[in-house]
């Protein structure tokens, strides 16, 4: 699985990208439309790198969140077949489910 980022990393490229969008948008004369177009699209990018790269990684997090929960299920239910299964008491012979034989009530092995 990714390494989480970091929210500082994350912070960081967020307050960037939007100082580098500020700088493109203010009216400054100084600036011709080129180096305006340029912060924008480098602000625009600081932020799709920033959240992005959070996302990504939030979703294969809750994909093998999802698969965990798929296998403790059929853990559970392979499980539950298990102690369910009818068995052989070995001290009376008779053929019971559960973890006590229902005839002698001695308790049963999950090997039979």
């Amino acid at each position: 699985m990714k390494k989480k980022p970091s929210l500082g990393g994350m912070i960081a490229k967020l307050a960037f990208g939007a100082v580098f969008i500020v700088i493109g948008i203010a009216p400054d004369p100084e600036f011709e439309a080129g180096a305006r177009g340029m912060a924008i699209i480098i602000g625009v990018a600081l932020i799709a790198w920033g959240i992005l790269k959070y996302f990504g990684w939030y979703r294969q997090h809750k994909q093998i969140m999802m698969e965990l929960d798929r296998e403790e299920k059929e853990i559970a239910s392979l499980k539950e077949a298990v102690r369910n299964k009818p068995r052989k008491c070995p001290h009376c012979g008779g053929t019971t489910r559960g973890n006590v034989c229902d005839y002698c009530g001695s308790a049963l092995d999950y090997v039979n």
